[in-house]
């Protein structure tokens, strides 16, 4: 009731409740002859504002490398290595502009090296440990700045008989270090199993 009695005597300005049509006179800032930035005269340069980079989403991708791959293929091929399918894939970054969700560029990691083979057996530990050697004897010529990205990446190698198939997925550096310490066969296949 206090409160009424109060509020009654009161003039509340319509501007706390609406916005004015027009900015009052007294809100109006009205830049001096010297806040005024000269314009360029003809011929002389307008300078430049440094863009703003784009607004960029990072997201995990991979990307084909024909290329690499070509290249891998027949260096399987020239290694006397049959039956071998070598792909090589770059894994990496995409840039997505998130104003309209597109990929502004790719920024590679590492590549990845994924070789298919058919054994005859893919029980036989021996076999698919020399031929596992024979594939990371490949890899050597194949190092992180030939193939894109700074990063050793992953070989993936799945050996497919008629009954079906195995498959060992590794860090590179681990596998070729294996190797390099004279590991071949079965003793080779268990190395690159327990680094799973």
């Amino acid at each position: 009731m206090t409160l009424a009695l109060l509020l009654t005597g009161c003039r509340i300005p319509s501007e706390l409740f609406f916005s004015p049509v027009s900015t009052p006179p007294s809100q109006i800032i009205v830049p001096t002859a010297t806040e005024i930035p000269p314009s360029p005269t003809p011929g002389e340069p307008t300078p430049t504002e440094t863009p703003t980079p784009l607004p960029c989403a990072f997201v995990y991708a991979d990307q084909s490398l024909p290329d690499e791959t070509a290249s891998l293929q027949e260096a399987v091929t020239t290694a006397g290595i049959g039956g071998v399918e070598a792909v090589a894939v770059a894994f990496g970054e995409n840039c997505v502009d998130t104003l309209n969700n597109t990929v502004v560029r790719f920024t590679p990691m590492e590549t990845d090296f994924y070789f298919t083979a058919v054994v005859p057996d893919r029980e036989d530990r021996t076999a698919l440990g020399n031929l596992a050697g024979r594939l990371l004897d490949v890899l050597e010529d194949f190092p992180p700045g030939v193939v894109p990205g700074p990063n050793p990446g992953y070989v993936t190698l799945v050996f497919q008989d008629g009954t079906g198939q195995t498959q060992l997925r590794v860090k590179l550096d681990a596998a070729q270090k294996a190797r390099q310490n004279g590991l071949i066969g079965s003793m080779l296949l268990d190395m690159l199993t327990s680094l799973e």
